[in-house]
């Protein structure tokens, strides 16, 4: 689970890739949703990692992803890919990012989401089956609780509510829109193919 330090003391957050393009890189046919953007945009990085705690991925309002949740998430989503795909490790932390984001919004609305809601969202989508992989399931429910959170309050608040979250995210892993709370993963600020700024759960 998500522990709830932050750099310097700072209070806690919240999540989405909603996008759908793939987890995987490198060849065509990706079935993993991949968060990207809708068109070109000034990204900055931020500086607050300058001080983060060695072993730390990103912090969502406070709420830590640390560098082994990431690694373990992207070890079990690799188990589920086909031969000669490679599954992206940003892709895998923006899902991380945009289930913390998730969770915080939820808990601030009262919005109450369980395992049962997230079968029902996931049911036959590309990530299923990431639920039978003890390591890739969190990646599976991240998924669907930014999609249960994104109906419930509408997509439009849900996007004004992301862009208010506290990120910060480790320069290792990229930079991250300011607005979007999307990783992008090099010094261009863009991604191979831009989609929708909207995190999905694949069909």
């Amino acid at each position: 689970m998500r522990s709830a330090r932050g750099f310097s003391g700072r209070s806690k957050g919240g999540r989405p890739p909603l996008l759908g393009s793939s987890f995987s890189g490198g060849s065509k046919g990706g079935r993993w949703a991949r968060p990207a953007l809708a068109s070109a945009l000034t990204l900055v990085a931020l500086v607050g990692c300058a001080n983060a705690e060695p072993g730390v991925a990103a912090y969502v309002d406070g709420i830590r992803i640390t560098d082994q949740q990431v690694s373990g998430a992207v070890e079990g989503v690799s188990t589920t890919v086909a031969a000669g795909q490679q599954v992206s490790t940003a892709a895998v932390l923006n899902a991380m990012i945009y289930g913390a984001i998730s969770e915080r919004l939820a808990a601030t609305n009262n919005i109450v989401i369980n395992d049962a809601e997230r079968a029902t969202v996931l049911r036959g989508s590309a990530v299923e089956g990431l639920v039978n992989v003890p390591a890739a399931r969190s990646v599976a429910y991240d998924l669907a609780d930014q999609q249960i959170v994104s109906t419930k309050l509408g997509s439009e608040a849900f996007l004004a509510a992301v862009a208010e979250q506290d990120v910060t995210l480790n320069p290792r892993y990229g930079v991250l829109d300011p607005r979007q709370k999307l990783i992008v993963g090099d010094e261009s600020g863009s991604l191979a193919k831009p989609v929708s700024p909207t995190p999905q759960i694949p069909q």
